[in-house]
């Protein structure tokens, strides 16, 4: 009995958001508006890897129906967005899925990108989806380096539609 205690909480531990949320993001700038298209979506034959991997890990949200992606930065980080940084300490973007109210954050540490997932409310849920978890976000972010720039990822699903 005491080892499955262990064990559950060490994977409650490991799922833990590491950036901090911003309770103030939505007064920041939106720099970019997006789409997660529902799983019964087919993309474009031409569609980057990365989008293709990223549709599969996040389609089930909002019941598989796809939801809108809004992306809003620090207002002292729109600068160094535009570059792609390098970044200066501190949470630098939120990704919003707008059904169901998941925000993904992304902060600086000494140079480096951290993340987190929590709900509009600023609770964490990194642990409720290993989609959710900041090593999963870490991976992929690390995977994708000439997309996702200094820990910010820029290639709006919607454009694909255009």
């Amino acid at each position: 009995m005491a080892v499955a205690c262990i064990s559950s909480l060490s994977l409650t531990a490991f799922a833990a958001s590491i950036a901090s949320y911003p309770a103030d993001w939505r007064d920041w700038p939106v720099v970019g508006e997006s789409m997660v298209p529902g799983r019964d979506v087919v993309l474009p034959e031409e569609t980057p890897l990365f989008i293709q991997e990223a549709v599969a890990a996040y389609n089930w949200i909002n019941d598989g129906q796809g939801t809108k992606l809004t992306t809003h930065v620090h207002p002292d980080k729109i600068e160094q967005y535009k570059t792609h940084g390098p970044y200066s300490d501190g949470i630098t973007v939120v990704g919003v899925y707008e059904k169901p109210g998941v925000v993904f954050v992304t902060e600086h540490l000494s140079g480096k990108p951290i993340y987190g997932t929590y709900d509009v409310n600023g609770k964490d849920i990194s642990s409720t989806h290993p989609t959710f978890e900041p090593q999963y976000c870490e991976s992929c972010h690390n995977t994708y380096q000439d997309i996702c720039i200094n820990g910010t990822c820029s290639v709006p699903v919607i454009d694909l539609f255009k």
